[in-house]
C-alpha cells in the first residue's frame, strides 16, 4: 500500500509533466477525411485579397478576392461601405469558388478613384466550423487605365475563366443573384 504522501507526489508529477506537453504541443492543421475536413480549433483569417490593401490597380470590370485560410460557409458573407474611399459597383453576391477558401465578386471601378470595403463589419463571413472572421477593410484606388473584358480581369485577380464571379439564377428564392447592386454615396 503506498502512503498518501506519494500518491499526491506522483499525482503532481503526472499533472506537471501533462501541463509540459500541452503547453508545448502545436496546433494540428485540418485533415481531409473523404470529403470530410476536421477544422483545427482557429478562428479564420483573410490570408490574401485582390486587389491587395493600397493597391493601385486598372479601373473598369474587376473581380475583388477574398482568401481565407480554411473552408468558409457559402451563405455566409458581409460587405459594406467603409468609412473612407467610395464603395464600389458590384455584383449583390460573392460567389464561394470551389476550393471553398476564396471568394470572388464582380465589379465596375471608375477610373481614377479612391474606394474602400469593410468586409465583415456586421458579422457575415464565417468558416464552415462557423467561426466568425474578424472585420478588415481593403482600401484601394484605380488607375486611368481600364480592363474592359471579364477574362482579362480573371486573369488580373490570378484566377481563370473557371473561377466566373457571377452565380446562376436562384430559383429557390426567385431572386437572380447576378443584378448589380449600387449603394448610395452619403
Amino acid at each position: 500500500m503506498t502512503s498518501p504522501a506519494l500518491m499526491t507526489a506522483t499525482l503532481a508529477l503526472l499533472f506537471a509533466i501533462g501541463a509540459a506537453n500541452a503547453a508545448s504541443a502545436e496546433r494540428i492543421p485540418p485533415t481531409p477525411v473523404q470529403d470530410v475536413v476536421v477544422i483545427a480549433p482557429k478562428d479564420p483569417k483573410v490570408v490574401a485579397t485582390f486587389p491587395a490593401d493600397g493597391a493601385s490597380i486598372a479601373s473598369g470590370t474587376v473581380v475583388i478576392k477574398i482568401v481565407f485560410d480554411q473552408p468558409m460557409t457559402p451563405e455566409a458573407w458581409a460587405y459594406d461601405r467603409a468609412k473612407t474611399g467610395v464603395f464600389p459597383d458590384c455584383l449583390a453576391r460573392p460567389r464561394l469558388l470551389p476550393d471553398k477558401r476564396t471568394f470572388v465578386l464582380l465589379c465596375s471601378l471608375a477610373a481614377e478613384q479612391s474606394f474602400a470595403m469593410e468586409i465583415n463589419g456586421a458579422p457575415g463571413f464565417v468558416s464552415a466550423a462557423y467561426r466568425a472572421v474578424p472585420p478588415f477593410q481593403i482600401r484601394f484606388s484605380t488607375t486611368d487605365a481600364s480592363t474592359l473584358s471579364l477574362h482579362d480581369a480573371l486573369q488580373q485577380a490570378g484566377l481563370t475563366d473557371a473561377d466566373d464571379p457571377i452565380m446562376d439564377w436562384d430559383g429557390a428564392s426567385g431572386v437572380s443573384n447576378a443584378q448589380p447592386v449600387r449603394t448610395p454615396q452619403p
